[in-house]
């Protein structure tokens, strides 16, 4: 496995930068998923950065620069909208495996965070003087529960984690947040702060209008 925080990838002063999350610590059954991999990932010991419970998210939509305080307004009310007809879904989380920079954890069905991926991306292009990296031809729904820090050969990695396999968690999908999100190469791991809620009920999107 390579290190996750290259000089590509480290954010200037670290953020924070706006980005929009589902929050799965808020899930205790893939707080438990994620927990029943630690032992096993804690044998790399500051190889790897072990995304702590409070920490675990799937990532929507990033945005990768500093925005000012009437860029988010108008983010948040853009969101809303484009938001507006979301409805809750359900996803099954696992298996987990070693990417080249992460251990990773699917997420299946793709099809409804992809949808999301467009509403979010939509939003953000409406207000001036945000830029989004490039659309991928696919987006990828996944979740980290690991982030390479130094170099190690992964191979018994692999094995243990298809050894150990855990069953599979079936979460459903009722709501993103807006967030001010921290980058952490010294700790391997990112955190955030919330800014926004958007409940997908087809409505009433926001708790904290």
């Amino acid at each position: 496995m390579e290190n996750f925080f290259t000089s590509a990838k480290v954010w200037k002063g670290g953020g924070p930068f706006p980005h929009v999350l589902v929050l799965l610590n808020e899930y205790e059954e893939f707080r438990a998923y994620a927990r029943a991999h630690h032992d096993l990932l804690a044998e790399h010991g500051d190889k790897l950065g072990i995304v702590p419970e409070d920490w675990l998210h799937m990532t929507v939509q990033g945005i990768h620069h500093p925005v000012n305080a009437a860029q988010m307004h108008r983010l948040r009310g853009a969101l809303r909208v484009e938001l507006a007809s979301a409805r809750p879904f359900k996803v099954q989380l696992g298996p987990v495996w070693p990417g080249v920079t992460a251990v990773t954890v699917a997420v299946y069905p793709e099809d409804e965070v992809a949808a999301l991926n467009v509403a979010v991306r939509t939003a953000a292009e409406k207000v001036p003087g945000i830029t989004l990296r490039t659309r991928e031809d696919k987006f990828w729904a996944h979740t980290s529960v690991a982030y390479g820090r130094d170099p190690f050969p992964d191979r018994d990695l692999n094995r243990a984690l298809r050894a150990l396999r855990p069953p599979r968690v079936d979460v459903t999908i009722d709501r993103v947040h807006l967030v001010n999100q921290y980058q952490h190469p010294d700790r391997g791991y990112y955190t955030w702060e919330a800014v926004d809620e958007f409940q997908l009920d087809g409505g009433r999107m926001s708790k904290w209008s």
